[in-house]
């Protein structure tokens, strides 16, 4: 039950603060003695965890977003359509290359490197605070696909999703919170998509009660850390994540050494 309290804890903390959950798992194989991955089905439920984090913490978008979806003429669909193109971009990397990008995630350095990388993005996007001039009202086609990009690469072990999709939301002109709004919106395809798919392995283990504190724990963690990052990013100040980023990934590279 302990094991999967602090394993909830820290999914919520690094699935959405922008220091990569996946680089930390690599890494915390790789460095601390007798570490393993989670399960399969008590990761599913982990994601569960996060995925409520996100629909409690933007109800209120989630809400319009559906009534909107009911009334078309209106431009309804507007939103919801640039978060379904921004989302192909990490759903064809997924389909047609995760037979090379699962050996990343047994690639110690890979993922140091993927921090650095996250680190040198996050320092970006604190350069381009107070630039924001565009509302989502104003996001375009392209600019959905540029973002769902970047969660396309964030695939990747050590660079994190929301750091990478909110540098390239505030680089397009969107404002740190607009930019989060929607990274945050576009990871519920992503989240539920890894769901679905892993959705059998979770039918065939049960719901253990030691998995389901796990998943809550996710859950208010993981609603507390988009509480904090948005806070943070009312004065889009994303540079604290980028020199722990940077921390990380060096001392991970010379103990790997």
């Amino acid at each position: 039950m302990i094991e999967s309290v602090l394993l909830g804890i820290l999914q919520g903390l690094t699935e959405f603060l922008p220091v990569s959950s996946s680089g930390h798992l690599v890494l915390a194989q790789e460095l601390l003695t007798g570490f393993k991955g989670a399960p399969a089905a008590f990761d599913v439920l982990l994601h569960g965890g996060t995925l409520a984090a996100v629909l409690i913490y933007f109800r209120d978008d989630v809400l319009q977003l559906m009534r909107g979806m009911l009334t078309p003429g209106d431009g309804g669909w507007r939103l919801p359509v640039l978060l379904i193109i921004g989302s192909v971009p990490a759903g064809i990397v997924g389909v047609f290359f995760s037979d090379m990008i699962e050996p990343l995630f047994s690639a110690p350095r890979v993922a140091a490197i993927g921090l650095l990388i996250t680190s040198g993005v996050l320092v970006v996007a604190w350069r381009l605070r107070g630039r924001g001039y565009r509302s989502l009202a104003g996001l375009t086609i392209f600019s959905a696909i540029l973002i769902g990009s970047a969660q396309a690469l964030a695939i990747m072990p050590g660079i994190s999703r929301s750091g990478t999709t909110i540098a390239v939301g505030m680089f397009i002109g969107l404002k740190g919170r607009d930019a989060a709004r929607f990274s945050f919106l576009l990871s519920i395809p992503a989240i539920a998509g890894a769901l679905i798919l892993e959705s059998g392995s979770l039918a065939a283990t049960g719901l253990p009660l030691s998995y389901l504190a796990g998943a809550m724990a996710a859950a208010l963690v993981g609603w507390a850390s988009i509480a904090f990052l948005m806070k943070l990013l009312d004065r889009e100040n994303l540079l604290p994540f980028a020199l722990y980023c940077l921390a990380l990934g060096s001392l991970s590279l010379v103990f790997l050494v």
